[in-house]
């Protein structure tokens, strides 16, 4: 692989030469360039071969072999095959093994290719090659090597069996079969090695695919591929040193000594300088980029210099590169969409292409031996990784499940085995066998993990976590989750609103979440043990200080604790479910993902990913939900800072689950002597002798403390007679310039005489229909609003 880099025609200024070809069927021929009668060249065609210019076909070839894998996945996703798969599946067809055999797809898209001498294979290889070397440096820049120190011992467990075990039953293998191979010993030990072996990126692109990585099991499953990975390349170093000559050996031994100690103690410390030169919140320079793109293909260029591949300066610089923003992910945001979303899919595809399968099946009972290894080695490696699992007590499915991620396949093995190809250390056979092992190995295992492992079943609530059936004078534990600093102050206020005292007081949870950005695993710190991860990096600063200054000026009332999630957007629910869950809150509070401006209530910023977050957790909470819609400081508010007036808080009640959640948050909050507060029943006109649902007598139940007057003055009960929905929107758009803060319930899919005709209006169905109306961009209020969801149970 190194010597097809070296040789590409891309290191000789070529790429824009034109070349005569002829094709024939077993060789390739270059023709002189046709003159005419002034002795000029003719361009074009010429009869008995093809004028090729290289830069087109390289250009073609890229789009035709991009175009056919995307059509691929979008037809074999919906069998739940991920793109890896049927990348590969794409190469098989376009390949020696079925239409690349034909002469016109030879003459047109693929002249020659496969032959050592084609120029224009060597230009794609070139070109895909180096995808695959910036995708093993991404790699290793979304790998944080600090979090090795982290793992628990039943990562370090698992990872270690994962790797030792095969290695061990593979090696008793080899050693009882020894006379049966004793010809091909280098090829077939090559290959029950690398069976043996289980890669960080390829583990963390499976979890991604199927989108568990932020779960405990993918959080376990990256510690210990984390772990077998070390030890693996550990294991890889020391065998190709104890193959080389003495001499040699020692060489080599010091001339990557050396490299890696210029990347630890001068491209490193370069790296953070630049993180020190970069202001907080500010994007990285552009010349600190180029400087490590720079460095990139010195560092590639240096350990093909001392006898490495290529791919190995790539990783080492890949792996000191400090993750997470500011470098790290603006590394990952420029350079991932095209070498990783582009040439890595054709490096995957044109190395299938490249394997001729007629061998392989045309020799299949020559592969017998290497049949058997390859499954005693799996079976040996799922047994490995399955019982630490089962030991420390971990479901069985998810043991199983827990297995089968580890012992999985992917581009990492590929690549490897490609390189052993060109290197004519494997045959085409055993090439060819190698390629069906990890394509089945990556379309099995994610259909088996899907099956097995159901992430969303463990949020299910199996015990009343709502505050309707809080005992009034214990402890409210409230999940408050914090995306930016500007949601800081509405929550503490909203607390505050609930009256902690030390007969009822507040346990805040806060979770400040973070998009992860330029790293492949997940982030969770408790500030409640350490401030600081591994590599230093310091979260949630200002989250820390502003809460923890809230509890000091309650400390009877008001107990806080802190975390910062660094994870994926889509999988941000999954830390706030796990969260609550641990934590046994009984309300989880999410912030609107519209932005109010203080001064004129205008929009400032909308996100998207918000929202979708919010619906997420909606959806899977073990807990009650509220979604505060903070519009800025209210006129009443302003009003009640300056003179003492009370607080003035609305709960709009037309009955069900969401509505008597409300209506409880809002009776916590009525003990407040300061506070005023008005339940205003939207209801209908009852007949007298009807049939009451049991729903309709809880209600009565849970309004007759407010009808009653129960709380004293400052608290105060309304009945209006609502007879459609319009109605009850001109009444709610009234009273909404009253309040400081408003009280609803989601009441999602229940439709009523109160609100008959507005459902076709909602905008946002996660908000509810007076949640919608209240959030309404047309509304002109300062008001602060919390739709309400009760806890869903099955």
């Amino acid at each position: 692989m190194d010597s097809t880099l070296a040789n590409s025609p891309l290191m000789n200024s070529t790429l824009m030469k034109p070349t005569l070809v002829k094709s024939t069927k077993d060789h390739c021929i270059t023709l002189p360039p046709k003159i005419n009668s002034q002795g000029m060249q003719v361009k074009g065609y010429e009869e008995g071969g093809v004028l090729r210019y290289e830069m087109p076909q390289l250009e073609l070839q890229v789009v035709f072999i991009f175009a056919v894998t995307q059509v691929f996945h979008f037809v074999l996703k919906r069998v739940g095959l991920p793109s890896f798969a049927t990348q590969i599946l794409a190469g098989i067809v376009l390949g020696t093994s079925m239409i690349g055999q034909t002469d016109e797809m030879r003459k047109f898209l693929f002249p020659n290719f496969g032959l050592d001498d084609s120029q224009a294979q060597d230009i794609l290889d070139a070109v895909e090659l180096f995808g695959y070397t910036v995708f093993l440096f991404l790699s290793g820049v979304k790998t944080d090597m600090g979090m090795v120190s982290k793992i628990g011992k039943q990562s370090w467990a698992t990872g270690i069996a994962a790797v030792v075990a095969p290695l061990v039953v593979g090696g008793v293998a080899l050693l009882a079969l020894v006379d049966l191979y004793s010809h091909d010993a280098n090829e077939i030990v090559a290959l029950t090695a690398m069976q043996s072996i289980t890669v960080f990126p390829v583990i963390s692109c499976l979890l991604n695919d199927l989108k568990i990585q932020n779960s405990e099991l993918g959080r376990l499953a990256l510690s210990s591929s984390l772990v077998s990975n070390v030890l693996g390349i550990l294991l890889v170093f020391l065998t190709s040193f104890m193959k080389m000559k003495k001499e040699d050996a020692l060489k080599n031994v010091a001339m990557t000594a050396c490299f890696l100690f210029v990347i630890i103690f001068v491209a490193r410390p370069a790296m953070l300088w630049m993180i020190r030169k970069t202001p907080e919140g500010r994007p990285v320079k552009e010349s600190y980029l180029r400087a490590v793109l720079a460095a990139l293909l010195l560092s590639s260029f240096a350990s093909n210099y001392f006898g490495q591949s290529v791919l190995f300066g790539a990783i080492c610089l890949g792996l000191v590169v400090p993750d997470g923003p500011p470098l790290g992910s603006a590394l990952v945001n420029k350079l991932d969409c095209f070498f990783v979303g582009l040439l890595l899919p054709i490096f995957v595809t044109v190395t299938a292409v490249k394997v001729d399968l007629n061998v392989m099946v045309k020799s299949i009972d020559k592969l017998k031996i290497e049949l058997f290894l390859i499954s005693i080695v799996f079976v040996s490696k799922f047994v490995a990784c399955l019982v630490p699992s089962l030991l420390c007590q971990t479901p069985i499915k998810d043991s199983v499940a827990l297995a089968l991620i580890l012992c999985c396949k992917g581009v990492v093995e590929l690549g490897l085995y490609r390189y052993l190809h060109e290197t004519d250390a494997f045959s085409e056979r055993r090439m060819g066998l190698a390629l069906m092992a990890v394509l089945a190995s990556a379309s099995l295992m994610p259909i088996l993990v899907k099956l097995l492992f159901n992430n969303s079943r463990k949020y299910v609530g199996y015990q009343k976590r709502n505050v309707v059936h809080l005992k009034p004078d214990s402890e409210l534990p409230i999940l408050a989750c914090i995306h930016r600093a500007d949601q800081i102050n509405p929550v503490i206020d909203l607390v505050d609103a609930f009256y902690p005292t030390p007969e009822g007081p507040v346990g805040v949870y806060v979770l400040h979440l973070i998009k992860l950005v330029g790293r492949a695993m997940p982030v969770f710190v408790s500030h409640q043990l350490q401030n600081k991860v591994a590599d230093g990096t310091s979260y949630s600063d200002h989250v820390i200080l502003a809460f923890a200054h809230y509890a000091r000026s309650n400390p009877r009332a008001v107990r806080a604790s802190i975390f910062t999630a660094v994870s994926p957007p889509k999988l941000m629910y999954e830390d706030i479910c796990h969260t609550a869950q641990d934590n046994h809150t009984v309300l989880i509070l999410l912030p609107f993902h519209k932005r109010w401006s203080s001064i004129d209530g205008s929009i400032v910023s909308e996100d998207s990913h918000i929202r979708s977050l919010n619906c997420s957790v909606l959806q899977w909470a073990p807990c009650s939900v509220g979604i505060l819609i903070d519009r800025g400081l209210s006129p009443n508010a302003a009003a009640s800072t300056a003179s003492d007036e009370p607080f003035r808080v609305a709960v709009l009640f037309l009955g069900g689950n969401d509505d008597r959640e409300a209506l409880a948050l809002g009776r916590r909050m009525a003990r407040d002597p300061q506070l005023y507060l008005m339940v205003v029943h939207l209801g209908v006109d009852e007949e007298e002798g009807g049939v009451i649902s049991w729903d309709k007598m809880i209600d009565r139940e849970a309004l007759k403390v407010f009808q009653e007057g129960f709380f004293g003055k400052n608290v105060e009960y309304r009945k209006e007679i609502m007879e459609d929905g319009p109605k009850t929107a001109r009444l709610v758009r009234s009273m909404a310039h009253q309040f400081d803060l408003i009280i609803v319930g989601r009441r999602h899919g229940i439709e009523s005489i109160q609100t008959a005709g507005l459902s076709a209006w909602t905008e946002l169905p996660e908000l509810g229909i007076l949640g919608d109306l209240l959030a309404s961009s047309d509304l002109d209020i300062l008001s602060s609003v919390l739709v309400v969801q009760q806890q869903k149970r099955l």
